[in-house]
């Protein structure tokens, strides 16, 4: 009889339901008495005792008639098996080179960031004043891309500096029962982190790691300031790239090609494969796709910051004028100035074009001078193609002329052209209150 099926012996007898003296119909049941959290846990500790020994003393039989015991498949698997003070789960380390560069950017980049510049990249504050020497790089594979109370991190991918030098380790569950022992030592790892950098954890990583907290009864660990560069790269890359996968990021950004990489949509699937059975080797592409996924970050945040905190002339003109767009919404008008004159001078479209010009508008009738947003927006509308696009410029401009600069004749020739913008009704009341102002004017 082999172990599994001696397992299958403890459970409960099936107890038939009681009948009244006919026989027709079942008599209420006896109500149950329900346990306690504490007795409930001291029940399940016992049931795991008794497991324990029933494993252990087949063990000693097998050695005493001279069998091994099974060599586990995890062995063709890079990493080893860690046990600790909270349970067993595959491990694999890794300490990367001080030298090493994902593509063409050094991961030792994100080292040399400021973090005045990631906070303000990030549009967010409580970053600016971080240690990032001290940040902890989180990805997780799961067993499936939705989210929710089923969908299981089974391998977590973590990596942060040491001394200057980028260590990876990556925890992966043999088998369901090991995601409390993970996270466990997860939650020891983000306890000891200044901040959180991941790539869209903040809509998916972080929730769901949080909902596996809760649903193990392992207290998770208070988040330290959450860095999800899927934000920055949107705001900065999208209008040039419109996707900003991560694979695509690295392609673009850092120059790095993926070659055989397992597609994201296939992992949950090649998990389930190797839970049923599979050889170990269906995951090893799993566990590369996911160190890929953390070193990329640490080479992302380098690059990006290096970009932002000055202008890089030979950066594509959209690149700039969303850098300048970040940096006029984080207040840093000096920093959004040069690089929205960067987005001119480097030959974009009337596109490009009409953003720099608009964004050095905004920008001069923020700080008051009216005058400098009048010549922007003139200038923006020299340069625009597109309809719609002038018919805004229009609008603005003929409210600058009409309430800053009290030149009613100007704002109603500017007024003539926003009917596609502001509605028919809209257009026409800004007619007739200028023509009534012109009047107004003439008879004074």
């Amino acid at each position: 009889m082999d172990f599994k099926t001696k397992l299958s012996h403890l459970k409960m007898p099936f107890t038939p339901p009681a009948h009244d003296d006919v026989g027709a119909r079942r008599v209420a049941p006896v109500p149950v008495e329900r346990l306690d959290g504490g007795e409930q846990d001291d029940r399940f500790d016992r049931l795991r005792a008794l497991i324990g020994d029933a494993k252990q003393r087949a063990d000693r039989r097998m050695e005493r008639r001279g069998e091994q015991k099974p060599v586990t498949r995890w062995n063709e698997l890079p990493g080893v098996e860690h046990t600790g003070d909270h349970g067993a789960f595959h491990f694999v380390e890794r300490w990367l080179d001080p030298d090493h560069r994902h593509g063409k950017v050094p991961v030792r980049e994100a080292l040399n960031a400021s973090a005045e510049m990631v906070g303000k990249l990030a549009l967010d504050a409580t970053l600016c004043e971080l240690d990032l020497s001290r940040l902890l790089i989180v990805d997780t594979e799961t067993t499936g891309l939705s989210g929710g109370t089923g969908t299981i991190p089974f391998l977590i991918g973590v990596a942060w500096f040491d001394d200057g030098v980028l260590k990876l380790e990556q925890l992966l569950a043999k088998n369901l029962g090991q995601e409390a022992a993970m996270l466990r030592f997860l939650a020891e790892r983000v306890r000891a982190a200044s901040c959180l950098v991941t790539y869209n954890g903040k809509s998916f990583d972080w929730p769901l790691l949080r909902t596996r907290f809760i649903m193990n009864r392992v207290p998770a660990p208070l988040p330290p300031p959450h860095l999800d560069l899927l934000h920055c790269t949107r705001r900065i890359l999208k209008p040039r790239l419109g996707e900003v996968r991560l694979t695509d990021i690295e392609r673009e950004l850092l120059g790095f090609h993926r070659e055989d990489d397992v597609p994201g949509s296939q992992i949950p699937e090649l998990y389930f494969q190797f839970l049923r059975g599979a050889p170990a080797e269906s995951l090893a592409g799993v566990i590369e796709h996911n160190a890929n996924d953390v070193i990329a970050l640490a080479a992302v945040l380098g690059k990006l910051t290096q970009h932002f905190e000055q202008v890089h002339d030979n950066d594509d003109p959209r690149d700039h004028l969303a850098f300048a767009k970040v940096a006029a919404r984080a207040s840093d008008e000096a920093r959004a100035l040069r690089f929205a004159r960067a987005a001119l001078d480097g030959g974009g479209d009337a596109e490009v074009a009409v953003g720099a010009w608009s964004l050095t508008a905004m920008l001069a009738k923020r700080r008051g001078d009216h005058a400098g947003a009048i010549e922007a927006l003139q200038s923006a509308l020299q340069a625009s193609e597109c309809a719609d696009a002038s018919a805004a410029l229009h609008l603005a401009l003929s409210k600058l002329y009409e309430h800053k600069a009290r030149r009613f004749d100007v704002a109603y020739e500017h007024a003539r052209h926003t009917e596609s913008i502001e509605g028919v009704e809209s257009h026409q009341r800004r007619l007739e209150r200028l023509r009534r102002r012109l009047n107004a004017r003439a008879d004074g």
